[in-house]
């Protein structure tokens, strides 16, 4: 059977499923938490198994970082989805308090198409999918091979290639949340104008760390050190893609930066894996150009130690150095590139800290630490620009697959005349007062 045979079956279910307005109802989306949490339970030692074949992940940072943050999620989501559901009175002015009354309720959009990244197959399929369910939507996903239990007509899971791909997007939906690069990002912005689509695109690109010279140098490496080295190979979207060092710490930053690196690295049995032979040859080739310039570099390349799964482009565990003289210049370099989706700022000083989140347009901002905005359900988590559109996590995940729609109500038996031509002078005054009040 064609995909697009498939896709238009999938669509048929899920369309199907979507209006009987079952998925509408608290009792079904718990239901479908419920059924998530026992699959992740009973497979778990699956997904560690595959996990560690395509992508060396141990076993530790498999649960740590892709079972936990998804089991964070629909913790979050079932103590607070009757409150999200609920809907929100607002207020009105005053000229309208008398006879009406205001609210936003938050209805399903319906259909949602999820492209999921292979850096995390697992994560970034199953933690959009479950904003998705919160908001009682139904869910094709691609690529997914994890729904075992789940409710078949709430997700339908196609596998496809790349070229592939571009059928599913000739289709009529009411959602995409995509997880790629900015290329694809793009590829997906322009299918979906055809429809006028809404998306959300998480497209990662080039989160920088400043370190400042009031910087806790030991701190500061060995957190960019973990996330960049040591989580998923440096095969993630918020890991540093270069840092920006205050040249009175320079050298004391590359120091520690390798004492942290040997000694997190020389106890390790494994190390990941890439997925693509492309990537692993750009990385060498980038390495041999700038090879006189390395400051300090571990272990070998092995060409044969790769995952023949073959997808998009990633950033490697290679960081680029640049030293600046003062913090105006940092941030004036990272103004002049696109947005990232984050920047780390490594500092004491707490004003410093305050001009970095007013002068810099990001995702996000993090203080003394790198990556730790993604496992926070408390704030929005997205990219801006270049990085993406539109953002999950927590409550706005659920806004973000939901249509946040006014409802106004009026008493039938209060008239206002004034409100009818043919208007006087006096009924005139009184409408300007009313607006402007």
């Amino acid at each position: 059977m064609s995909l697009a045979h498939r896709f238009e079956g999938a669509l048929k279910t899920a369309r199907s499923t979507f209006q009987t307005g079952r998925t509408r109802r608290l009792e079904w989306r718990i239901a479908q938490f419920k059924a998530l949490k026992a699959m992740l339970g009973e497979h778990e030692r699956a997904f560690w198994s595959a996990l560690y074949r395509d992508l060396g992940k141990s076993h530790f940072e498999a649960s740590y970082i892709e079972l936990d943050n998804v089991r964070n999620s629909y913790d979050f989501f079932i103590k607070n989805l009757r409150k999200l559901m609920k809907p929100k009175s607002t207020d009105v002015p005053w000229y309208m308090r008398r006879s009406t009354r205001a609210k936003v309720v938050a209805e399903p959009l319906g259909i949602v198409l999820v492209f999921s990244a292979w850096n995390y197959p697992l994560l970034l399929s199953l933690d959009p999918l479950v904003a998705a369910i919160t908001a009682g939507n139904t869910i094709i996903l691609k690529p997914a091979q994890c729904a075992k239990s789940m409710y078949a007509q709430v997700l339908q899971v196609l596998e496809a290639t790349r070229q592939e791909c571009v059928v599913l997007l000739r289709y009529k939906l009411d959602k995409i949340f995509c997880t790629a690069s900015p290329r694809i990002g793009r590829i997906i912005m322009e299918a979906a104008a055809k429809h006028l689509t809404p998306l959300t695109l998480e497209l990662g690109a080039k989160s920088p760390p400043i370190i400042d010279s009031t910087a806790d140098i030991s701190t500061a490496t060995r957190r960019l050190a973990a996330i960049k080295w040591l989580l998923n190979c440096g095969q993630t979207c918020t890991t540093p893609d270069y840092i920006i060092v205050h040249s009175d710490v320079t050298s004391s930053f590359l120091e520690a930066f390798k004492e942290a690196l040997v000694s997190f690295i020389s106890p390790c049995i494994g190390y990941g894996l890439y997925l693509q032979q492309g990537v692993f040859r750009s990385l060498q080739t980038l390495l041999d150009e700038v090879k006189d310039s390395v400051a300090f570099s571990l272990g070998e390349t092995d060409k044969e130690n790769l995952s023949r799964i073959m997808q998009e482009e990633i950033d490697g565990p290679i960081l680029p150095v640049l030293q600046v003289q003062n913090m105006e210049e940092a941030l004036n370099f990272v103004r002049s590139r696109p947005q990232p989706v984050a920047v780390y700022m490594f500092t004491t000083n707490m004003e410093l800290s305050n001009e970095v989140v007013e002068k810099t347009s990001s995702g996000s901002v993090v203080i003394n630490d790198a990556g730790a905005q993604f496992s926070l359900q408390t704030i929005p988590f997205g990219g801006i620009g270049e990085s993406g559109m539109g953002s999950y996590h927590g409550r706005y995940g659920f806004d973000i697959f939901s249509h946040l729609k006014g409802v106004v109500t009026t008493k039938a038996n209060r008239d206002d005349p004034i409100h009818y031509p043919p208007y006087t002078a006096t009924n005139k005054a009184i409408l300007r007062a009313c607006l402007r009040n």
